[in-house]
């Protein structure tokens, strides 16, 4: 009876020490919360925060093709992948921490898009003469949440230039996408040439990646508005989509996956509403 009270007063001991650490440390990072929560304005009160409309073109990353054969010499009876279109729309808070830094948050709606080029001949398949294909499918969609420091410097009073590093928690809706090519022969049956399945964020995950961004900006006049140009770059090594292809030959079929990563790069351009008067 002893040595179980011994290990129960130890164990009590233990757990109040780790309580006791966690309750100090949650103090401690609510006193320097509250702290800044009081300073901020007082940093912020010579300049407006704003509201920022991103629109974000580019290219996103070809897909990855991993080959269960190898690559044909003659180019037939192959799938191969390029960069493809994405588009993104952003709705951002510019909050001004002191004279060039500014604390950014917002949401973003994403569409991405993914490329597979199809090319056999008669040699690999009798009804193949000369098909070639290029698919496009816009199907991969997410929505993001995101954060950023920016340093945001003027040449004078209507231009100058931003630097940000952010970071996006982003969704990507789940789906199934299938994509494929047959032809019909005397009203038979129709033979399959090539045939590709994907599927968009299989397991739910929400997906982390940086962001980066350079922008010029000019002031319009003596208004409120600002309008801006410059580029935007998402790097991740997340899979947004993963599938398998089939390539139907006469004397063969030729498999494999295929993975779409979450990379990206393009032209941000877009516009700034001061919320008060400068």
């Amino acid at each position: 009876m002893k040595r179980k009270t011994l290990f129960k007063k130890k164990y009590d001991d233990f757990i109040f020490r780790v309580f006791t650490l966690i309750s100090s440390r949650a103090y401690y990072g609510l006193l320097s919360f509250s702290i800044f929560a009081i300073y901020l304005p007082q940093l912020s009160a010579q300049q407006s925060s704003s509201l920022e409309l991103h629109l974000l073109a580019g290219r996103s990353d070809a897909v990855w093709i991993d080959r269960d054969h190898p690559l044909p010499i003659s180019g037939s009876g192959v799938v191969n992948s390029g960069a493809s279109p994405t588009f993104e729309f952003q709705l951002r808070h510019a909050l001004p921490l002191s004279e060039h830094w500014r604390w950014v948050n917002g949401l973003a709606f994403g569409v991405d898009s993914y490329k597979l080029n199809a090319y056999i001949d008669k040699d690999f398949n009798r009804f193949g003469s000369g098909y070639s294909e290029n698919y496009i499918n816009a199907g991969i969609y997410h929505f993001a949440l995101l954060t950023a420091m920016r340093y945001d410097r003027s040449f004078n009073e209507k231009h100058g230039f931003w630097v940000q590093l952010g970071l996006q928690a982003a969704y990507f809706v789940r789906g199934y996408v299938v994509l494929g090519h047959g032809v019909l022969f005397n009203g038979s049956p129709g033979e399959l040439l090539f045939d590709s399945e994907l599927t968009i964020n299989d397991a739910n995950d929400i997906a982390f990646a940086p962001e980066i961004q350079l922008a010029y900006r000019r002031t319009l006049g003596q208004s409120r508005w600002k309008l801006f140009l410059g580029t935007s770059v998402v790097v991740s090594r997340f899979e947004s989509a993963q599938g398998t292809f089939q390539i139907f030959g006469d004397n063969e079929v030729r498999s494999g996956t295929l993975q779409k990563r979450w990379l990206k790069a393009g032209l941000n351009l877009g516009a700034q509403y001061a919320l008060a008067k400068p």
